[in-house]
């Protein structure tokens, strides 16, 4: 079984385009066609349905995909675990964070892990709490730093952030010590990241309140803005709350809501995973 092949068919699959994947690899479009081609020749029956915006998935490759990732997955474990007996040190590692406030301190932890391991490649991407931990699951990335979840994955406590109210300087409230979580249903609210189960929703959804949306952003800074404008109150952990707090107050949320943020990764997580994980450690 040619690893290549199937290697080239996820990330077809996970690009939706194979012009992507030749900008990607040494391969033109046209060679990219032909190596999947070839593979679908040789198990019988088509895997892509190419059209004019890419291509996509057909069903039989949908129930492969689980199969393919897992394989993959193993025969990089493999690759290196031979390259740590010969003395090496090398692999790939992917690491998604669902906390953009953590881009500097997870780009320091990786600049020295680099340092330290020059030939593991790392790439780190930003996404949801729920995305990311699925990616994880489904082995699409190694690991990824975000709220403890339900999924069957192995944990690495990082930190907990307590769940705070900002409102604006002129609010009504600005100057309580505590914010009710029920008032949440009243007020004026600023709902980031809509719909993609982030801590403020879990918070929510289990003291049933259905907040007041005013306004949706996927942008915190924008949210810090209408804010400031007096325009609603929004509901963030504590370290995604920006430096510039002039015309924001900060409310910690009644009752007190504390999230746990940690690393989340398979079990049987590859050498560069475990070996980013014992650096984080040793670190932190």
């Amino acid at each position: 079984m040619n690893v290549e092949k199937w290697r080239i068919l996820l990330n077809a699959v996970d690009s939706g385009s194979m012009a992507a994947v030749a900008a990607q690899t040494n391969y033109t479009t046209s060679g990219v066609s032909r190596i999947i081609t070839t593979l679908e020749e040789e198990i019988g029956f088509p895997l892509l349905v190419r059209h004019h915006r890419g291509v996509t998935p057909t069903n039989e490759c949908r129930l492969l995909l689980p199969d393919v990732r897992a394989f993959l997955h193993a025969e990089e474990k493999l690759r290196q675990q031979v390259a740590q007996l010969n003395g090496l040190e090398i692999g790939s590692l992917t690491i998604g964070t669902a906390y953009s406030s953590s881009y500097p301190m997870l780009t320091r932890q990786v600049v020295k892990f680099v340092e330290r391991y020059p030939n593991i490649k790392v790439s780190v991407l930003w996404g949801y709490n729920r995305e990311l931990r699925q990616a994880v699951a489904e082995r699409r990335i190694d690991l990824c730093l975000v709220s403890r979840g339900g999924e069957e994955l192995d944990w690495i406590p990082f930190r907990k952030d307590r769940m705070m109210v900002l409102v604006g300087e002129g609010h009504p409230r600005a100057g309580e010590k505590m914010f009710p979580v029920e008032a949440l249903a009243a007020e004026p609210y600023i709902d980031i990241c809509s719909n993609q189960e982030t801590d403020a929703d879990q918070v929510l959804a289990r003291y049933g309140v259905e907040p007041n949306t005013k306004f949706t952003t996927s942008d915190r800074y924008a949210a810090h803005e209408l804010v400031r404008a007096g325009l609603g109150v929004t509901l963030v952990n504590e370290t995604q709350i920006l430096p510039e707090q002039q015309g924001i107050r900060a409310i910690p949320l009644s009752p007190p809501q504390m999230v746990e943020i940690g690393l989340a990764c398979l079990p049987q997580a590859t050498l560069a995973t475990r070996r980013f994980i014992r650096f984080w450690k040793e670190s932190s």
